[in-house]
């Protein structure tokens, strides 16, 4: 018989039995998606810039507290305490503290509570937060430094205090990482900065409110189409100058393993979950997966690994691993404070997954899991020899069959690789380089599936009038060969849109990217069409998908998609400046009328703008697309007005200039190479604040609309090159062909390194 004992990664046991949790885990961390939101920190953490990010992007009332007590008692904490002393101002706080929150329940973002630790309103704060989310905002230790003019002794001895306070009545964490923990954002202007803060707080709190959607464009990390895990190690982050670029290499979600040793010192344990927790969301699209399925041994432990549920249940991760051989009570707690994290299961056997000998059968395991609610489950072994590995298919099976929610089974060590090549959900892979010989990169991991053929080989094109400059092949190429997948891009140059029957006929190929002039021209040839390509009535991305009829015969489905509009907003909302962001008078210009036109007139409306005027040298051409817009919004009922403009018109009186400007006309006139000359008139450029200009052609020279543009770089506008869309809406449509992530620093690079190699301009 085989022993079943809790393990660390390695499969090492801990024989360890786990009792109560204690009451950190008493927050529930689900809440009324209207509650308010309450930040508190030390002086100089970013809690007022966090709280005006987040009441604008959940469209809340904003509260500081300190501009709040001024309007009730006239005169600022300061001097109050300085007026009546230190405990008076204890009870004006208290009362005023309750007061707010009271009567502010709903729809804020309140933030400076907590500037003065009583004992009082930390009583207070954790009342609010049984209902309410309470984040603690941390920052790097040596940052705060530069707020507080006091010695070193006595800044330690109020971070401490502070920091013990803001920990027991917050139940969130949220790491503001800075330039000092950022060395490689020197560079990057203050305003990008900011915006990078916006995408990962405002990512957080929606882990928060569970309104969470995924920012990739493939499978489900949790289906069983063979997804992959990415494990990562804190020593690999902690280390000097780890490479970040290669958590976007293709896995569907990252595991942050960590272990017992990792716990030295254990009094900085939750600052440092915390920051790497940020790192990783700042470096990757995908889910994060905490792994505490490792126990921590001695008298202690208990304790100590209760403390760690509740650290990182503060950090609202996607999923967390735990031992299935938690007690009933720590699991039912665990239940009730872990808000919208997912919960799986591990359990970890001396023997071969599926093995005879083994005592965790699919009925032993199926009876086991029956009382704990949970979201997935992970079955591991050990084999000593490759074959070994055939039961583990048999358990796997078996166990699906009577499960109704995921089951992750391998087996650990150098022989065990085999079952992770053929585990179809969450299958553990390890960062190229790392020093780990057992383990497989998602690279050897995919080219043992297409070995085995359980992997199908896909050709896909670019279809249009002039691909002779692409670089989508180079592109697609490079992330396919990073990525371990089989398949090969190529181009098709045609004149009329029927030439691309021939290739939507081949059974070998898997999708076609459209380009000019036959985004709108492809509609009559796809079967199905996405909502957002048929409200654009344009399409750049057709796949071609082999189903299976209820009757065993196989269909062909060609589904249109359109990602332009995703490179082009994705484009704008990372480049436009806090000083443009879109407001209600927010006004774009789009330049051209068709198919990317109207990918350029459907990302503006989705980032907000509701005035947009489009500037066509055919003004037959603009009317219609116009018009097409208008009569759109008044179906669906949303604001939105579309208008042209002539060279010779002045800017309309009453309306702000735009700040928001795409061309969306190719670099070269059609059916030749003579470059396409096109000019703004300058009147239309006078926006005191600049803008974000983005072009959406690329090629071996600049346009002379880029050649009008850079100059009003000084003057506030930041002017992004066609090559950044051409990636952004690349990795859309990699995900999309492919239904996998994108390895994004792999397509980055490459669009980088083919541009100079052919002297396209990259701005």
């Amino acid at each position: 018989m085989s022993t079943i004992s809790d393990s660390t990664s390695s499969g090492k046991p801990v024989n360890i039995q786990l009792g109560l949790v204690d009451d950190a885990l008493g927050f529930q961390r689900q809440y009324d998606p209207h509650a308010t939101l309450l930040l508190v920190g030390f002086f100089g953490a970013g809690k007022r810039t966090l709280g005006i990010i987040a009441s604008v992007a959940l469209r809340r009332r904003f509260i500081d507290f300190d501009s709040y007590f001024k309007e009730k008692t006239h005169s600022s904490p300061q001097e109050v305490i300085a007026r009546h002393g230190l405990a008076q101002y204890r009870e004006i706080e208290l009362r005023i503290s309750r007061e707010l929150l009271d009567n502010n329940g709903t729809n804020c973002v309140i933030v400076g509570l907590g500037g003065f630790a009583s004992r009082s309103q930390r009583a207070l704060l954790m009342e609010f937060a049984q209902q309410h989310p309470v984040i603690y905002v941390r920052r790097d230790e040596q940052d705060l430094r530069h707020f507080v003019t006091t010695s070193a002794e006595k800044f330690d001895r109020i971070f401490e205090l502070g920091n013990e306070f803001f920990e027991a009545c917050s139940n969130f964490d949220f790491f503001n990482l800075t330039q000092g923990q950022q060395p490689d954002q020197q560079s990057i202007p203050q305003y990008l900065k900011l915006k990078e803060t916006e995408r990962l707080f405002v990512t957080f709190l929606r882990h928060i409110f569970g309104s969470f959607v995924s920012q990739t464009f493939s499978s489900d990390p949790f289906s069983a189409s063979h997804t992959f895990a990415l494990e990562v190690f804190l020593p690999w982050l902690e280390g000097s100058c780890p490479d970040l670029e290669l958590l976007e290499g293709g896995a569907d979600v990252i595991t942050l393993v960590v272990r017992p040793e990792d716990a030295n010192p254990p009094t900085t344990l939750s600052s440092r979950l915390s920051r790497h927790l940020a790192t990783l969301r700042k470096h990757s699209r995908v889910a994060i997966i905490i792994d505490l399925e490792a126990l921590y041994p001695g008298p202690h432990g208990l304790g100590v690994y209760s403390q760690l549920l509740d650290t990182v249940l503060r950090l609202a991760p996607d999923a967390l691993i735990i031992p299935l051989q938690c007690d009933k009570k720590i699991a039912q707690r665990l239940h009730e404070s872990k808000g919208h994290t997912k919960i799986i299961s591990g359990i970890h056997d001396i023997l071969p997954v599926g093995s005879r000998h083994s005592s965790i059968t699919p009925a032993a395991l199926c009876d086991k899991t029956r009382p704990f609610q949970l979201d997935a489950i992970r079955v591991t072994g050990e084999v000593q020899f490759p074959n070994d590995n055939l039961s583990c298919i048999s358990f796997l099976q078996q166990v699906t069959a009577q499960q109704d929610i995921p089951v992750i089974a391998y087996n650990t060590g150098l022989p065990g690789r085999a079952s992770i090549c053929l585990n179809p959900t969450l299958s553990p892979v390890i960062l190229p380089g790392a020093q780990n010989n057992n383990g497989l990169t998602i690279r050897e991991a995919q080219l043992a599936l297409t070995n085995l053929f359980l992997l199908e080989k896909k050709k896909f094109t670019i279809f249009g009038q002039s691909v002779k400059y692409s670089l989508s092949p180079e592109m697609h190429h490079a992330a396919y060969r990073y990525s371990g997948l089989p398949h090969t891009y190529d181009t098709m140059q045609a004149d009329e849109i029927s030439a691309v029957q021939e290739i939507l006929d081949d059974r070998d190929r898997g999708g076609v990217t459209i380009s000019l002039p036959f985004k709108s021209a492809i509609l009559p040839f796809v079967d199905e069409i996405t909502p957002d390509a048929e409200d654009m009535q344009a399409v750049n991305t057709v796949t071609i998908e082999h189903r299976c009829q209820p009757d065993g015969s196989r269909a062909i489905v060609k589904r249109g998609y359109n990602t332009d509009h995703i490179g082009i907003r994705d484009c704008i909302d990372k480049h436009l400046s806090p000083a443009n962001a879109v407001r209600d008078g927010t006004t774009a210009l789009v330049i051209g009328a068709g198919g990317m036109a109207r990918a350029a007139i459907y990302a503006c409306y989705e980032l907000g703008v509701q005035r947009i005027y489009i500037y066509n040298r055919t003004i037959e051409n603009a009317k219609n697309l116009a018009n097409y817009w208008n009569d759109w919004a008044k179906s669906k009922a949303v604001k939105l007005q579309v208008d042209i403009l002539r060279s010779e018109d002045n800017w309309p009186s009453g309306l702000r200039l735009p700040t928001i400007v795409v061309p969306c006309i190719p670099p070269f006139q059609i059916g030749s190479e003579n470059p396409v000359v096109f000019k703004i008139p300058e009147s239309w450029l006078e926006s005191r604040t600049g803008g974000v200009f983005v072009e959406v052609a690329y090629g071996p020279f600049k346009t002379q609309l880029m050649e009008q543009m850079l100059p009003r770089a000084s003057k506030g506008w930041v002017v992004v090159s066609g090559l950044l869309v051409l990636v952004e809406q690349g990795i859309a449509q990699y995900e999309i062909f492919t239904k996998r992530p994108a390895p994004v620093h792999v397509m980055r690079r490459v669009i980088r390194e083919q541009s100079i190699k052919y002297g396209f301009v990259h701005q």
